[in-house]
């Protein structure tokens, strides 16, 4: 709920004294240094070191779960493009990066056919 209030403090303070006020919200962030999140969409960095490390890994999630993920690169570009972006083309305060969604099967699948031997498994953490 605090960042839908905060979303829509900053566009009344915008409209009412003229601030500049710009909000993102990200999808997951993922790059390629190891365990470097530790969130949902970690999985897609882990796979690869546990794979090459132990030849096998649990996925945290069910097989169909897509989610949406953007590489830290292209997000911290977006955001300096969206801080930089003349405030008068905006049509909005508070925005959504949109990066790529697959599902842990998708990307698994492309995963053990570049390591061959390899195997993945699903254990969904339901905390």
């Amino acid at each position: 709920m605090s960042k839908v209030f905060d979303e829509m403090i900053g566009d009344y303070f915008s409209n009412k004294f003229n601030l500049d006020f710009r909000s993102l919200r990200y999808p997951g962030v993922i790059s390629s240094e190891k365990y470097a999140f530790n969130g949902t969409t970690d999985y897609s960095t882990e796979i690869f070191f546990d794979i090459l490390e132990k030849g096998h890994y649990d996925v945290p999630l069910k097989e169909t779960a897509a989610l949406p993920m953007i590489y830290i690169d292209d997000c911290i570009d977006a955001t300096i493009k969206f801080l930089k972006a003349d405030p008068n083309k905006l049509k909005r305060r508070t925005y959504n990066l949109a990066g790529i969604s697959f599902t842990p099967l998708e990307f698994a699948t492309a995963v053990t056919k570049l390591i061959p031997g390899s195997s993945v498994g699903y254990k969904p953490d339901f905390r």
